[in-house]
């Protein structure tokens, strides 16, 4: 799947173009920032992101990511957890 493929917009987005552009390369700019300066550069909830893109290619996961690290408090934490509990979240 190309990277324009997995940034499209919401459905029912379209009135909301302009102030949805937000989102736009969104992905690629985390993948940049990991490639260029690693994990340090950024927040637990961006590395989760990063796995939750390829399990989830066409939704935002941020809110997803956000939720599990308030959950599970850290990304080591969210990842260690036993798959029924990260089903708790929705």
């Amino acid at each position: 799947m190309n990277a324009a493929a997995s940034e499209q917009p919401p459905a029912g987005a379209g009135e909301l173009k302009e102030e949805a552009a937000h989102y736009l390369g969104h992905r690629q700019r985390l993948r940049d920032r990991f490639m260029e300066s690693g994990a340090v550069a950024l927040a637990d909830y961006e590395l989760l992101e990063l796995v939750l893109f390829r399990a989830i290619p066409r939704r935002d996961v941020k809110p997803l990511a956000k939720a599990l690290i308030k959950r599970f408090g850290s990304f080591a934490e969210t990842a260690a957890a036993r798959p029924e509990r990260l089903r708790e979240i929705e």
